[in-house]
């Protein structure tokens, strides 16, 4: 197999996972929307959909498989397939979740479903990033160690909360109180993964040059990323830390660290800002806020929707900047702005200080929505040279 038709299957591997994200996070909504007049098993579909189909598989399946072969020789042929597995795993399952909101059942198979994609995804980026890397560990991107240590979180969560799962379906208990307890006991590693996700994405628009800083961030990454799922882990059969402690101390300050590096670096040295740094600042904003409104108990559900804002902002910031190294691809400047803005308008929907925006909400969702649907179309039908082709990573700082 060659390198460019490597990257053509690439780009396609992504683009597939992007749009699974795409069509999960408007079915969740659009669940979530109805769950208050239809019932709890429609509320259950909207948690699964939102809090193990969308993020997850966007920056590993979506970002890993449109970033990652920059920096790598070319890959196993078995690893593409492992990613073709994934894909179809997580494609069904999320069909089951949406389907369990008439069958319960379904719950139970769209859970084994999204653990045995998850693990696939998860096997293959940890390959990539082992096997295939050209570059010593030290000069490994904060993106390619974003993907490797969530991966190898990912293969201690999902296994646990399989087994945990069946011993309870064993047991005789109902299928949609264990599919219940289990989604909730996923909140706390999910989180960390995804928080971990998009600070690697974020970083990777910053220029490390600082050793010393090029060591302490994979190292803060490894926090959230891969001692948050092994103390959930133990915990799930021992009791160990509670959720909140476990938030604070294994996610809330690596996290604030980290974002205090990526400050640093920003100081430190003169930039342009272009569209992809511009969808960076409120994706710190918003993992930053996120903490803050955690102390709201009038508005517990804000916290969790400022985190997995801010990601949605780092993930767009990464694909922006991955899309400018192809200009058949790239987007103009002035839908880059519109996405943005309307973006926030959504945001500030949500903020419970801020109820005169909860107006424009809708809207600027529908904005947003067209500008993606615009990138899409733009990642589909534009021809991308291969990666060798393209400007080493080292120019386009």
């Amino acid at each position: 197999m060659t390198r460019r038709s490597q990257d053509t299957q690439f780009r396609a591997d992504g683009a597939a996972f992007l749009a699974l994200s795409l069509f999960c996070g408007l079915a969740g909504g659009f669940l979530g929307a109805v769950s208050q007049s239809a019932g709890p098993f429609h509320a259950l579909s909207h948690g699964l959909l939102l809090d193990l189909f969308v993020l997850v598989p966007a920056f590993l399946g979506g970002m890993g498989r449109l970033v990652l072969p920059g920096e790598l020789t070319t890959l196993p042929s078995l690893m593409l397939r492992f990613d073709r597995a994934a894909f179809l795993f997580l494609l069904t399952g999320a069909l089951c979740a949406i389907s369990g909101a008439r069958a319960p059942v379904a719950f139970a198979a769209a859970f084994g479903l999204w653990g045995c994609g998850a693990i696939l995804l998860a096997l293959s980026t940890i390959v990539k990033c082992l096997e295939c890397r050209v570059v010593r560990f030290r000069d490994l991107s904060p993106f390619a160690w974003s993907q490797l240590l969530a991966s190898l979180g990912l293969v201690v969560v999902a296994p646990v909360v399989m087994a945990g799962l069946l011993h309870d379906l064993i047991a005789g208990h109902s299928v949609f109180f264990s599919v219940q307890y289990w989604l909730g006991k996923l909140q706390v590693p999910v989180l960390a993964l995804v928080v971990q996700l998009a600070l690697g994405a974020v970083a990777n628009l910053v220029s490390f040059h600082s050793t010393r800083l090029k060591v302490m961030l994979p190292l803060l990454m490894a926090v959230p990323g891969l001692g948050v799922p092994v103390v959930w882990a133990h915990g799930v059969t021992v009791p160990g830390l509670a959720d909140d402690w476990l938030l604070g101390l294994g996610v809330a300050l690596p996290s604030s660290s980290i974002i205090g590096l990526i400050c640093v670096a920003l100081w430190r040295q003169s930039f342009a800002l272009n569209a992809a740094l511009s969808w960076s600042f409120p994706a710190l904003l918003l993992l930053s806020a996120g903490w803050v409104l955690s102390f709201l108990s009038t508005r517990p559900e804000a916290f969790h929707s400022a985190m997995l804002f801010g990601a949605v902002f780092a993930l767009f910031g990464c694909y922006y900047r991955w899309q400018e190294q192809f200009p058949a691809m790239a987007a103009p400047h002035w839908l880059g702005r519109v996405h943005l803005v309307s973006m926030g308008v959504s945001v500030l929907a949500i903020m419970p200080l801020l109820p005169v925006f909860q107006l424009c909400g809708e809207a600027g969702m529908i904005v947003s929505l067209v500008c993606v649907a615009v990138l899409g179309a733009r990642l589909l039908l534009s021809r991308t040279p291969s990666m060798q082709e393209c400007p080493a990573r080292g120019d386009r700082s």
